[in-house]
Order: C-alpha cells, then sequence, then structure tokens
C-alpha cells in the first residue's frame, strides 16, 4: 500500500472468520453470503443503538411527565381543600366584640330582637346581642321582609346572616353546645364556622352578611340586604 492511500476498513466473516474488507458480498476464504456488506451492518447496529436510546429517553420523559402530573393535581386537590368557604370567609372578618362564649348541651332558641334601618345601614343593638347571645329580627323593604339573625362564636365574634334554610324553607334555628340546627329539617352545622356537619341541607347554612361595630351599634349595609337572593 502507498503512502497516502486509505486503509480498508476490517470486520470479520461470522461463518469463518476470516478478515473482510466493508465492500464484499461474499468471504473470499469460505465463500459465505455476507447478504450485506459489513459497512451496512455498522449502519444497523448504530440505527439500533439511536432506537434504544431514543426509547429510552422518550420513556424518561413518560415519567417526567407523569410526574410532574401527579404533583400538579396534588396542588391543585391541596389548594380546593385548603381554601375557606365563602361562610369561613365572611365570619374570619367579623368584629370580636366579646370573651369566649359557652352554649350549653340543651337547645339554646333565639330571642326577638328590634332592628331599624337607617342611611343605608340595618342598625342592631350590640348590648342585646350581647346579653341574648342568639338573636333574630327582620328587614322590612317595600317589597320583601327578610329574615336575619345574629350570634356570638365561641370565640366572641358576632354573626349577622340570613335567617333561613333555603331547601326547607326554614326560618327558624337553635343552638346546642357547638352547633347550630334547623328546626325543620334538623341540619346541623358548626356555629363557628357554618361548616355542614349532617343532613341534607348542609350546602345551604343561614347566609353570612359582613356587619362592623359603630358603638352600641352593630351595622349591615343595607344594599347586601336588599338585594339578596336565595342561593337554590
Amino acid at each position: 500500500m502507498n503512502i497516502g492511500e486509505e486503509m480498508p476498513n476490517l470486520n470479520y466473516c461470522p461463518q469463518c472468520g476470516h478478515k473482510i474488507t466493508n465492500e464484499v458480498k461474499f468471504c473470499p476464504d469460505c465463500g459465505h453470503r455476507l447478504g450485506f456488506n459489513a459497512k451496512d451492518n455498522n449502519h444497523q447496529v448504530n440505527n439500533k443503538r439511536d432506537k434504544v436510546l431514543a426509547g429510552s429517553n422518550n420513556s424518561k420523559k413518560g415519567k417526567y411527565f407523569g410526574l410532574a402530573s401527579v404533583i400538579l393535581i396534588g396542588a391543585l386537590i391541596f389548594y380546593v381543600t385548603a381554601k375557606p368557604s365563602k361562610e369561613e370567609a365572611v365570619i374570619k372578618e367579623q368584629p370580636k366584640v366579646t370573651d369566649n362564649v359557652t352554649y350549653p348541651a340543651s337547645r339554646t332558641d333565639h330571642s326577638y330582637s328590634v332592628a331599624f334601618a337607617q342611611n343605608g345601614k340595618i342598625i342592631l343593638p350590640l348590648d342585646i346581642v350581647k346579653e341574648k347571645k342568639f338573636v333574630k329580627f327582620d328587614y322590612v323593604a317595600s317589597n320583601a321582609t327578610v329574615p336575619l339573625l345574629a350570634y356570638l362564636t365561641e370565640d366572641g365574634k358576632v354573626v349577622t346572616a340570613i335567617s333561613l334554610c333555603e331547601p326547607c324553607d326554614s326560618k327558624s334555628f337553635h343552638i346546642k353546645g357547638s352547633n347550630l340546627i334547623c328546626n325543620s329539617c334538623g341540619t346541623t352545622w358548626d356555629l363557628n364556622n357554618l361548616d355542614a356537619l349532617s343532613g341534607s341541607c348542609g350546602k345551604y347554612p343561614p347566609d353570612p352578611v359582613p356587619s362592623k361595630i359603630v358603638g352600641n351599634e352593630i351595622q349591615i349595609d343595607e344594599y347586601i340586604v336588599a338585594n339578596w337572593t336565595r342561593r337554590n
């Protein structure tokens, strides 16, 4: 071989092991038909290797995608379960007006109180609510009367709400221990956050409306009550 000439690529016959170049189709020693030259064989081996690697990469991508999906679903479930209900969110912002309150295990019915509308506010005496703990009153508009209630939570917050269990149309409730109970259907809620505990009307507790304390007055924005609509 002259200097500068390219060295032939050598392989081996699978039949007899004789050295062959990558251009031949028959073994020059035993005559075995190679069927494809060594260069093609190397090419096929490389193709198989590439396919294996590609499959491995796709498998890894699938695992990463599955893991990401599980994490996303878990985060969504956590967000939904951790997010407070509308009732709990309203009650959380309600003013604290007294120290801790304890209700007896026996039934406590509401008392009645007088409230009035003035300058866009529905006004209820604070001292009556602190004394009675659980009162009911009505907002009388030109075309409707809306029943309302007010009570103290066990940590001393005042809650004002629409006094209505909509599915059974009951306007009256009572308290036992930590529970607020519909007088008609017996559906029970935790009075501290209005989470449903039992009963068929659990999605419809008395609908809390925001209120604030000004002196000896519990004040509710009149337009909230005047524009309130049933939830079912």
